[in-house]
């Protein structure tokens, strides 16, 4: 036996080990116990796959809705816990997981609440928006819900991200955009960029909810030069004062 065949022999026991406790935990038609068990034997063994493992029960329903929220929720706490430590960097092996998945990110995102302060929180969520691009995806669940979660925070950075957001090639990624635009700071650049959109947006959901938008906050006027293109896109019961700002019709 060479010296470092022992070596080997253990990683691969380990590889094997950590691939069998995988396929358990997202298995939904194993017993539920089965399941806690395991889960309790990722969290004892404290490494960063073990953490990784964890983390993939979050993107698994089980048919039981109670079944599902509880072990759902003992993953949580657990890593809650975990990531309150030093033994063992949860905090980076949520980021790089939720950098790599296309959705089910509230869970790891709760997490991350938990152990963050808030600017470090609003670093992870920037940094995870400024990975998604604007062009057509498969499955944009990650956008959306990075994009919902960051309206929970007004910040310029969140601010900036979102902007690149308004031409996405989904329409639910563009609206819920909007959503959580109109809770920042309404800074000109904001300002300009829903005007913009205003003008060239074709889904009626989302101009009836920017006109909505407009109309109650009659500080924020369209300059003269757009009063034309603006007129043009408004919804029937919406009209525009010579002033620049939407009104509701009579």
């Amino acid at each position: 036996m060479g010296l470092f065949d022992g070596f080997f022999d253990k990683e691969k026991k380990e590889q094997k080990r950590y691939a069998k406790f995988g396929k358990t935990l997202t298995n939904m038609y194993v017993q539920t116990s089965e399941r806690m068990l395991t889960i309790q034997t990722l969290v004892e063994l404290e490494t960063e796959e073990s953490i990784r493992l964890l983390l993939t029960r979050f993107r698994e329903s089980a048919p039981n809705s109670t079944v599902d929220l509880d072990e759902k929720q003992r993953v949580y706490e657990s890593l809650v816990t975990l990531g309150r430590q030093p033994k063992v960097d949860v905090i980076g092996v949520i980021v790089a997981y939720l950098q790599t998945v296309d959705g089910h990110i509230n869970w790891p995102l709760k997490v991350l609440t938990e152990c963050l302060d808030l600017n470090e929180f609003i670093d992870v969520v920037v940094t995870l928006l400024e990975g998604c691009t604007t062009d057509y995806v498969q499955d944009p669940q990650k956008k959306q819900e990075l994009i919902l979660r960051a309206g929970e925070f007004k910040n310029p950075r969140v601010a900036e991200q979102l902007m690149r957001f308004l031409g996405d090639m989904n329409e639910t990624v563009r609206f819920h955009t909007i959503e959580s635009l109109l809770s920042q700071e309404m800074t000109d650049e904001v300002q300009a960029a829903l005007r913009e959109t205003f003008i060239n947006e074709e889904s009626l959901r989302i101009v009836q909810k920017l006109a909505a938008a407009f109309e109650s906050h009659h500080e924020w006027k369209f300059p003269e030069d757009q009063h034309e293109s603006i007129t043009l896109a408004l919804p029937d019961e919406y009209g525009l004062h010579k002033s620049g700002h939407i009104y509701t019709r009579r």
